[in-house]
């Protein structure tokens, strides 16, 4: 006897769902995994902006000297009146990035500047001109590089903003804010013609001739932070660093004698400690980066050095001083 097909239908179970606690539990796995991924994350980042950035010191090294032998000699930090009944700021002014600008592939900007005809001034057209960034200038590391315009060396709040540079010329070991009795000027070392010993013056035209320390010791541009890189002072207020132009120094857009260049050194003359101008240092315009432990500084044979923050006070002046004729070890 057959017996009747009989269709058997299953009821499906419904699926289980996240109860709140696992949905907790697995959010706060994700957490702590992003936890873990950022930083290292943050860091291949910072990684990438600091060689980018040795790039330029590299890019911007090989342009001086590439300006060396077109020229025979290095630029001046800044063009300076010979007269010194003219103030520091009395112009021409143009400053070494200017001239070094068709050694960076920016040949129409130089050419448009007409740096050797006229002087640096506030003319509409040529801020205009002065406000353009120079890629090879700006460290990607500088929290200003996607707008830079450096505010901080104005005069005033309605003088315009010159371009941000993020590099500086070495002036040697003789302190900029000092008035010597040696050379003949009546400013400060940092406004005299010649008036330091490393590569970069007011005036100046150095010779390879003159580097007797050796190319491969001697520092020739460093870096130079903008707004705060976390560095503070004695008293425990944290610096707010004023960078660099590359444009040159003037009265209202770039009033300062270091605009262009800086003294780097450990200690001063009498062998005393020296915070003030290291890199890193206390003094606002000083040598630095927005990197970790600090800075990168291309030496005159055109490489770039990494110079720790603990580096031996002694060893930067030997390192900024052309012409010391001392000895330096490993640093």
């Amino acid at each position: 006897m057959n017996r009747p097909f009989v269709r058997s239908f299953s009821i499906p179970r419904a699926k289980r769902a996240f109860t709140l606690v696992e949905l907790l539990v697995v959010i706060a796995i994700i957490g702590v995994l992003v936890g873990l991924l950022l930083p290292a994350v943050q860091s291949a980042r910072e990684a990438a902006r600091r060689i980018s950035c040795f790039n330029n010191i590299k890019q911007v090294g090989l342009g001086l000297l590439n300006y060396y032998d077109s020229n025979n000699e290095f630029p001046s930090s800044f063009l300076r009146n010979e007269d010194y009944s003219v103030s520091t700021f009395g112009g021409p002014g143009w400053g070494w990035g200017a001239m070094v600008l068709p050694y960076l592939e920016e040949t129409p900007l130089h050419d448009q500047l007409q740096w050797k005809t006229r002087s640096l001034s506030g003319d509409p057209a040529l801020v205009e001109l002065l406000q353009s960034t120079v890629s090879p200038f700006v460290c990607p590391s500088c929290p200003a590089a996607s707008s830079p315009l450096n505010e901080a060396l104005v005069s005033s709040s309605t003088a315009p903003a010159f371009a941000l540079s993020n590099y500086k010329g070495v002036f040697g070991d003789r302190n900029t804010q000092y008035n010597y009795s040696d050379d003949n000027c009546p400013f400060y070392a940092g406004s005299c013609i010649n008036g330091g010993n490393g590569m970069f013056s007011a005036g100046s035209d150095v010779r390879l001739s003159q580097v007797t320390d050796g190319t491969s010791k001697t520092t020739l541009i460093g870096e130079v932070p903008y707004g705060i890189n976390g560095t503070r002072n004695s008293s425990g207020s944290i610096i707010s660093y004023r960078g660099s132009v590359w444009a040159g120094v003037i009265a209202n857009s770039a009033r300062s004698n270091v605009a262009t260049h800086q003294t780097l050194r450990g200690v001063t003359g009498s062998g005393s400690p020296n915070p003030a101008y290291r890199h890193n240092g206390t003094n606002s315009n000083a040598f630095g980066s927005h990197h970790v432990s600090g800075a990168g500084f291309g030496m005159v044979d055109g490489s770039v050095q990494f110079l720790n923050d603990d580096v031996d006070g002694l060893v930067l002046n030997r390192l900024s001083n052309r012409k010391d004729g001392e000895v330096i070890g490993d640093y």
